[in-house]
This record gives structure tokens, sequence and C-alpha cells, in this order.
């Protein structure tokens, strides 16, 4: 399983800009919902996956639409889709930037506020001016955290960038049972 295979329903970016949602249980309405808000489906290695391009206008406003419709389905969303954030604060430069690779998750800090939060959700300093997650977190639990920092983040008005590893909708990861 991948970071991404966790939750119902998970929505995420790419590094090249793609919105991507992925329906990772049975949600009746999901497929509709998501192609309604203009997610267009496409087969990847065993799966369905949602696909908004880079640059498309309303993305914030799509994706927000397509989780507020999915809620009643599930609660079980995680939204860590830099791309759509609203414009402005897109232009914003980051106060924390949480990347992943592998099973390696780490952080860096702007300021201080930020390094509070980071801490806060269990990332401890790296020695490399890096923080980090610990490397024997089970995938949910780091997900979880990684939601829980982004969150804090935002409503302490702070910019957060989550990036995923994921280079192009070529690389997401295969459905869970493949």
């Amino acid at each position: 399983m991948a970071l991404t295979d966790h939750n119902d329903v998970f929505f995420g970016s790419t590094d090249n800009g793609w919105t991507f949602a992925l329906l990772n249980r049975p949600v009746a309405a999901g497929p509709g919902i998501l192609t309604s808000a203009g997610f267009g489906p496409r087969e990847h290695l065993g799966r369905t996956v949602y696909l908004l391009p880079p640059g498309i206008r309303g993305t914030a406003a799509r994706t927000g639409d397509a989780i507020g419709q999915l809620l009643p389905h599930t609660l079980d969303i995680v939204e860590l889709a830099w791309t759509a954030r609203l414009p402005q604060a897109a232009k914003a430069p980051d106060d924390a930037h949480i990347t992943v690779r592998g099973s390696t998750v780490s952080a860096t800090a702007a300021g201080q506020r930020a390094h509070a939060v980071l801490t806060e959700v269990g990332f401890t300093a790296a020695g490399d001016g890096t923080l980090r997650l610990a490397d024997d977190l089970d995938e949910p639990d780091a997900v979880g955290r990684i939601v829980r920092a982004e969150a804090h983040l935002l409503v302490e008005g702070l910019q957060v960038r989550v990036d995923l590893g994921i280079a192009s909708p070529d690389d997401l990861p295969p459905a869970p049972h493949s």
C-alpha cells in the first residue's frame, strides 16, 4: 500500500501540478460527484484515478465542492492537494513545506510558529536543518500527522505545501491489491 491508499477518498497533487482524487473504497456517488466537479477519470495500474489538469480555472472550488458532496457518503476524506489552494495563497511563500519520499516524511519551517506546529504533531529535528516524522510510524499514522500539521498550519494563517513525491499522474501508485 501507499500513503494515498488508507482513506476512503484521497485528494493530492502531483509535482507537475495535476490534482488527483482516488476512491480507495466503494463510495457509490463518488464517480458522479468527481466527474461533475470536472475531474476526468483515467484507468491507471488497476484503479480509476480522477484528474484535474494543471492550470484549470477553479481547481480550489472544484475540489472543495467535490469534498462537500462526498461528505454525506463518507467522512474518511484526506485532502493534501497544494494545487487546490486559492490562487492568492498559492502565490504566498510557504511557511512550512512537508515532503514525502517513500517512507520518509520531512518538513522545513520558515519561522518559529510553523516549527512549533510541526513539532507539536510529532516532527523532530533531523540534524540537517529539517524536521522528520519517526521512521517507525505506520502509514495511516503518518498520514494523520501530515493532515493534522497541514490543518493546524492553515488555521494559524500559515502557508503550507505538502509534496507527496508523485512526479506526474503516471507515477501514482497502483491499486492496493495489485
